[in-house]
Parts: C-alpha cells; sequence; structure tokens
C-alpha cells in the first residue's frame, strides 16, 4: 500500500495469479475503488526489475534466459499498459524512474509473497496427510508391506494407515466401490477402472520336512502322489496356481489339507504332518535354520503381484505418496 494525502493517491494492490499468468490489481482513491485494471505478467515485472539490477537490456536478457529485443518488447508493453515511463535511459544504462522505482518495489513485495506461497504448496504435498487403506494377502501383509509401509509413515507421519487383508476377488472389489485405496494383488486384474503397477515376482516351492526331503533336485506333481499335502485355502488365487498345476498328477492319490495361513502351513510341515507348495518368501527364515527342506517345483509356479487402485482417484495424496514408497528402496527390496 501507498498513502499519501491531498492530491496525492492511495493505491492498494490485491494480487490474484490467473491462469494466464497475469495480476488483477485494484486502485483506489480517497479510499474508494475507482478503477479495475489488469496489471502485467509476472514476467513483464521480472523483466523490469532485472534490467534496473544490471543497468542494461542485454544483460538482463543473458539473466532471464531471453534476447534483447524480447526484453524490450516486454518493458515497452509494460510502459504502455501503465501509462508511464519506467525506464531512465542514459547511453547504454537503464535505470529506474520514480514510477518505476514504485513498481519494482511493489513487485518485490508481491513476488515474494508468491514464492513463499509455493513454497507452502510444495511443503503441504511433501507432507501428506489422510487415512490409506492397504490391501493384500496375508503372506504379502506379513513379508513384503513391512518395510513398505515404514518408509510410508516415515516420511509422511500425518498417514493414518489401515491394513486389509484378504482374496485377491474379495480386495478388488473393495477396491472398485472406494472401501479400499490401494492393493497389492494377484495379477491379473482387468477392469477399465482400475491402474495397475507390476511389484514383485513370486515363486512358489515345495517344503518338506527334513526327515522327509525328497532326493530329486525338485518336485514334480507326480512326486506328490501318495503324499499328504498341506495347501492354501482354496479361495486363494495361489490355490487356483496349485490346482492348475497339480493336474500333472493322479489328484485321487493325493490327500490334501486346506489350511488359511502361510504360518500354519509351515507349522503343520515342521511338526512333519505332511508336505506344503507355498510362497518361497513364507519358507526362509525356516530353511535358514535348517527346520524345513525347501524344492523347486517342476514345472515352475510364479504369481504376479500388482498394485491396484482406482482411475479416478490416482490424484489422491495418500496414493501417489504410497506408490513413491512401494517405488522407493523398501520396495525395491522386494520380500
Amino acid at each position: 500500500m501507498v498513502a499519501g494525502t491531498g492530491s496525492r493517491r492511495f493505491y492498494y494492490f490485491e494480487i490474484v495469479v490467473s491462469d494466464d499468468n497475469h495480476f488483477q490489481t485494484y486502485w483506489f482513491n480517497t479510499g474508494e475503488p475507482t478503477l479495475r485494471r489488469h496489471l502485467p505478467s509476472l514476467d513483464r515485472l521480472r523483466a523490469l526489475r532485472e534490467v534496473a539490477r544490471t543497468g542494461g537490456f542485454s544483460s538482463a536478457a543473458d539473466t532471464l534466459g531471453l534476447t534483447q529485443p524480447a526484453v524490450s518488447n516486454q518493458i515497452r508493453q509494460l510502459e504502455q499498459q501503465l501509462g508511464a515511463r519506467l525506464l531512465e535511459r542514459i547511453g547504454k544504462t537503464a535505470r529506474p524512474t520514480a514510477e518505476g522505482a514504485v513498481l519494482i518495489a511493489a513487485a518485490d513485495r508481491a513476488l515474494a509473497t508468491l514464492d513463499a506461497a509455493l513454497d507452502d504448496i510444495a511443503l503441504m504435498r511433501a507432507t501428506v496427510t489422510g487415512t490409506l487403506v492397504l490391501a493384500t494377502g496375508a503372506t504379502s501383509t506379513r513379508y513384503l508391506l513391512p518395510a513398505v509401509v515404514a518408509e510410508l509413515t516415515a516420511r509422511h507421519s500425518g498417514i493414518d494407515l489401515r491394513i486389509v487383508t484378504g482374496n485377491t476377488g474379495d480386495l478388488v472389489v473393495g477396491v472398485l466401490d472406494g472401501s479400499i485405496d490401494l492393493g497389492l494383488l494377484t495379477a491379473p486384474v482387468h477392469d477399465p477402472h482400475l491402474d495397475t503397477r507390476p511389484f514383485y515376482r513370486d515363486r512358489l516351492v515345495c517344503v518338506t520336512p527334513p526327515s522327509q526331503a525328497p532326493t530329486t533336485g525338485s518336485v514334480t506333481p507326480r512326486d506328490l502322489e501318495g503324499r499328504r499335502v498341506i495347501l492354501y485355502d482354496r479361495a486363494g488365487a495361489i490355490r487356483r496356481s496349485i490346482d492348475t498345476w497339480l493336474d500333472g498328477a493322479d489328484r485321487d492319490r493325493i490327500r490334501i489339507t486346506d489350511i488359511g495361513s502361510s504360518d500354519a502351513q509351515m507349522a503343520y510341515v515342521r511338526a512333519g504332518f505332511g508336505w506344503s507348495i507355498i510362497s518361497e518368501m513364507a519358507t526362509r527364515e525356516d530353511a535358514a535354520a535348517r527346520r524345513v527342506d525347501v524344492r523347486q517345483l517342476d514345472p515352475p509356479i510364479h504369481r504376479d503381484l500388482v498394485l491396484v487402485w482406482r482411475r479416478d482417484r490416482a490424484a489422491r495424496p495418500v496414493i501417489e505418496a504410497a506408490l513413491a514408497a512401494f517405488a522407493g528402496p523398501a520396495g525395491s527390496r522386494g520380500a
């Protein structure tokens, strides 16, 4: 604000940045609005400031990354728009007039305020808050998520995280109806309303008690004939892949026990109850301690885990932050 007495005009600047990068300015006389004008673009104000600072059009152009004629044109348009001479040219040197000095001082304050606002917005985007509902299967919850969610919440402590476990089919429904923000699910997931991103390739293995370890380097479907095999719940995506794999054997000769937990599968194998086909990541601790024997499957079984979210919610800050965490160092470590 520039104030005065008598015939001097009172100026009050209310700055609004519009889509075309222009200011809107209100001029007040004796406390009442008398004229509304569009002030020039930020680029023109920056050009004026730089010419005044460097004392020349060529040096200002070099600093701004423009040509000298472009800077001259910006200053000319600025002077025409305001109806005032803003720079005094003395030889090759340019310095602000009294009117130019007033405008430069106001521009300094305005641009500083705008820069501070942009910094605040960047900080707001960097510090994400809100609720995030993350869903996946029980095995992934234990072996894949901990490092990722630890990194996510360390970076964004304002996120209120909820983790839901279930089977892929049920969790896809939750993503579609909006009750789940982001799923880590078994591929394929096909729906025009969903976006997906590959995250992890899981390998299934055969795990046995050490005393029952097969003599071959890998296990085929026929190697399970005559044995008790502990398999994951029939509703799971892993189970469908295993059932297809078992078509290579006489299913009537395999005694299958269904169970709904990978931890329980491992416990029953350790107890000597039978063999199991399970995600490799669920076997690592017991295999390292030699409590079980692990063999590859022939032919191999893999399942691809993908991140799944609703396309129209991709711009939600909590989803963007979660996707960044999965793409970061913790996510790249996998299991």
